[in-house]
């Protein structure tokens, strides 16, 4: 008897197929009433209805027949590598052939280990070079993007500052600062309120002014935010800004290049191009209220750029300091000087700033008479071309006529002189002033000063009377500006001369004694050379005179100590000890068995022994020791 089938389903898959789907939990098979009736282990756990057997006995997992040869064939193997383990472990690794325990290439059966190790070897030796290769050419290219980056910059301090200094003296760099002046007037009278923030407006377009050449300008999204300080988002709401105001018309638009356009220009992205507008003459009263906010606008940009400046320069160090290198003296007196010249250009700023403003404003009260060198300055600013007439010349004041002081006129009649001290035309200075007698070098310093000035740029601005005393008091007639040049740079020893010092008077007399007092001789007779040979010679023999007093010095103390010393010997022959040594002569003569000497000596009258400490007398004092 076996018990029925279960029942079957019939379902439909979506592609239109029928099959029989048995209910979850029936079994597949015949249910026998005898037997053994477990599922196996692993085939249940896999989902499969496959039943199986204990074959090791009560309590062991039942096991279908494929699961049961599998595990026993993964035990067979199990074990069979664990003695394969077990015996490699037991041999010594050495080659059967040579029986070496490394491989040799000598060797027919280790060979091919050791040619394919010596292969892995090299391939690892040639990508850790590959790599080294790679990694010293990425920190070249980022020193050099650093270097770049230093170069534009500093580029951008001196056009900021040229554009400060021609506003004051005059010059085509002075356009940025009416373009800058326009362009606030322009976007004050769009203005209906004056309440909000601060508009970054003054910055972005200032780094336009400054920029454009020729009225055309390519500023760059990003280059135009970090030279303004401000995010690419605000300058392109600026840029619409401006536009919108008509100070700049867009001519070129933007674009990403092709791949051909990219390999050819190097570069992703065209910028855009911009037309600002013309500074038309009907604006010039607009604009001039606007001049000194301009000025301090270049100012704040300029403040801005010295920022960033440093922290290239700081970039650079730190590479130079990563590769083991050192700053050059050269660029750091670059850098105090570029320091100190953008110190002088933000206060030409701020005192032409104060200039103009004081100028639109109006003078509320009249001017003082002040000689030409102090009012002078200031023309330019004031839009001034002749000084006005409220001067005096510098050599002669107001209040002196041409024949004397006016509180003492020489006319006669006019006036009464004082009785006690009378000043008469005719008195005269009891110690007057002598007119000086001219140098010796005067006849042939000056023409020099002359060629040094053309020879070297930086001495331009220097009066040539002080040039010329520079020169006469440490170069000789027979020099020339070659020989002086060939000579400055020969004591340099191939380093540059400072484009722009900040003395230059002081600099030249700081290279001539270099030059003067080095270890090259000038090619002509020079009264420095001569005075330093001097001055060597005097050291030298002062040198030599110390050293002579520091030997008899030191002789004179050994002498005083071997002096010392004989005294102390001849007192101690003469003194303490006596009885001593007359008891050991004693000793050595009745050795040699001359025992009358050996009598006499001990007989002679020698009482020096040192006190001896009985017994019961205490410890002996601090003298006796």
């Amino acid at each position: 008897m076996h018990t029925g089938r279960p029942a079957l389903l019939v379902e439909t898959t979506r592609t239109g197929q029928a099959r029989l789907v048995a209910p979850a939990g029936a079994r597949r098979r015949i249910a026998h009433p005898t037997g053994v009736q477990v599922s196996c282990v692993s085939c249940a756990s896999a989902g499969r209805d496959t039943q199986g057997l204990p074959r090791d006995g009560d309590g062991s997992d039942p096991l279908c027949i494929p699961c049961w040869r599998t595990r026993t064939d993964a035990a067979r193997r199990r074990h069979a590598a664990e003695l394969r383990a077990a015996a490699l472990d037991d041999v010594a690794p050495a080659c059967a052939a040579c029986g070496e325990p490394d491989p040799s290439p000598a060797c027919w059966l280790c060979g091919y280990s050791w040619l394919a190790e010596q292969r892995a070897r090299f391939a690892a030796d040639q990508a850790a070079a590959a790599a080294a290769v790679e990694h010293r050419f990425a920190v070249l290219a980022e020193r050099t993007r650093a270097e770049q980056t230093v170069a534009e910059l500093t580029g951008w301090v001196d056009r900021l500052r040229t554009t400060i200094e021609q506003c004051a003296t005059g010059g085509r760099h002075e356009r940025a600062v009416h373009l800058l002046a326009d362009v606030l007037a322009r976007e004050a009278a769009a203005r209906s309120s004056s309440r909000g923030r601060r508009s970054k407006l003054a910055l972005v377009c200032g780094v336009l002014a400054v920029d454009q050449a020729a009225r055309i300008t390519r500023p760059g999204r990003a280059r135009t935010a970090e030279l303004a300080g401000v995010t690419e988002r605000t300058v392109t709401d600026c840029w619409a800004r401006a536009e919108a105001l008509e100070w700049m018309r867009r001519t070129v638009q933007g674009r990403r290049l092709s791949f051909e356009q990219r390999c050819a220009t190097g570069r992703t992205y065209d910028r855009a191009e911009f037309d600002l507008a013309h500074l038309a003459p009907e604006r010039a009263a607009a604009r001039a209220a606007y001049l000194p906010v301009a000025l301090l606008v270049l100012d704040e940009l300029l403040a801005h750029a010295l920022v960033l400046l440093e922290a290239a320069h700081d970039d650079v160090d730190a590479h130079a300091a990563r590769a083991g290198e050192l700053t050059d003296h050269a660029a750091l007196a670059r850098r105090a000087q570029l320091r100190a010249a953008v110190a002088q250009a933000r206060d030409t700023a701020l005192t032409g700033a104060e200039l103009i403003a004081t100028a639109h404003l109006g003078n509320f009260f009249p001017p003082r008479v002040a000689p030409q060198g102090e009012y002078f300055s200031s023309c330019l600013f004031r839009g001034l071309v002749q000084p006005p007439k409220i001067a005096y010349p510098a050599s002669g004041g107001p209040s002196r006529g041409e024949d004397g002081a006016s509180r003492s006129p020489t006319e006669g009649g006019r006036g009464a002189h004082r009785v006690a001290r009378p000043r008469t035309r005719q008195g005269q200075c009891p110690n007057p002033r002598r007119p000086q007698a001219r140098p010796e070098w005067h006849g042939w310093a000056y023409p020099l000063a002359q060629g040094i000035q053309r020879a070297l740029e930086w001495l331009e601005g220097v009066p040539l009377p002080r040039v010329a005393a520079a020169i006469g008091a440490r170069l000789g007639p027979d020099w020339t500006a070659e020989a002086i040049v060939e000579a400055i740079g020969r004591s340099r020893g191939g380093r540059e001369l400072l484009d722009a010092p900040q003395r230059p008077l002081g600099y030249l007399v700081a290279l001539l004694e270099a030059a003067l007092t080095g270890e090259h001789e000038p090619p002509h007779l020079a009264r420095r050379r001569e005075q330093h040979v001097q001055e060597v010679a005097a050291a030298r023999r002062r040198d030599v005179v110390d050293q002579a007093a520091v030997a008899a010095a030191g002789l004179a103390t050994a002498r005083a100590g071997w002096s010392a010393r004989d005294d102390a010997a001849a007192a101690e022959r003469a003194g303490a000890g006596a009885a001593r040594r007359a008891a050991l002569a004693a000793a050595r003569a009745a050795r040699r068995g001359d025992h009358a000497a050996a009598r006499a000596i001990a007989a002679a009258d020698v009482d020096e022994w040192p006190p001896v400490a009985q017994p019961g007398a205490g410890g002996a004092s601090d003298s006796d020791r």
